[in-house]
């Protein structure tokens, strides 16, 4: 499997995810504070390969910032569910939490997600799965064939999003740990910290004990 997380520039940075393929998909882009050492990292990895694709999990600006110049620089098409992505499409520093950062962004042309859409790399497909809760319009993807899962804030290795900002909602979060619980997953990765390569679904199943529900 196939998934590179890109170094970390910033302590508070999201992680940054690098799907394989002949049509690698970027899967966030982090603050874009030092947006120009992902660009360069990523013209290392792509090779002369084209990155035609970015997935953005949620509208959050330690997932999205970088997203406008990494776009350009690469000229390609950024994704995101219809629930964020309006904010995002906007340039919203407010509703994409930017001013809590000290950052802006700015205006971004975005192409609307489907829930159970499939977007192959030629060597992944992913399904975006609709995570309401650590925001209204947060997603994660999923790799059926290898039981893998990006699951962007929604789910941590040993925690959970928050679901105290605008947008989010403990009770869909809450139904989000139960729909992501229902699958196979072996690898997790999250939108921060560590990833895993195995036992994947009981970090989810953890996540829902976190919020006292029952198994």
């Amino acid at each position: 499997m196939a998934f590179r997380m890109l170094k970390q520039t910033l302590l508070f940075d999201s992680n940054k995810y690098l799907i394989e393929g002949d049509r690698p998909i970027l899967v966030d882009t982090g603050t874009g504070f030092k947006v120009e050492q992902a660009i360069a990292e990523l013209k290392e990895l792509l090779d002369g390969r084209e990155l035609q694709t970015i997935v953005l999990t949620h509208r959050h600006f330690d997932h999205v910032g970088g997203a406008k110049a990494i776009a350009d620089a690469f000229s390609a098409e950024v994704m995101m569910a219809p629930r964020d992505s309006q904010v995002v499409r906007d340039g919203d520093s407010e509703a994409t939490l930017g001013t809590d950062f000290g950052g802006k962004i700015e205006p971004i042309e975005v192409t609307d997600l489907k829930e159970g859409q499939i977007l192959s790399t030629g060597l992944h497909d992913m399904e975006v799965i609709y995570s309401p809760g650590h925001s209204a319009g947060s997603i994660a993807l999923y790799d059926r064939k290898n039981r893998a899962l990006i699951s962007g804030d929604t789910v941590f290795v040993g925690g959970i999003g928050r679901y105290d900002t605008p947008s989010a909602s403990l009770q869909e979060l809450v139904s989000s740990l139960r729909k992501l619980s229902e699958l196979e997953i072996e690898a997790l990765y999250p939108g921060h910290g560590p990833a895993v390569d195995a036992r994947g679904s009981e970090h989810i199943r953890n996540g829902l004990r976190m919020l006292g529900e029952t198994i």
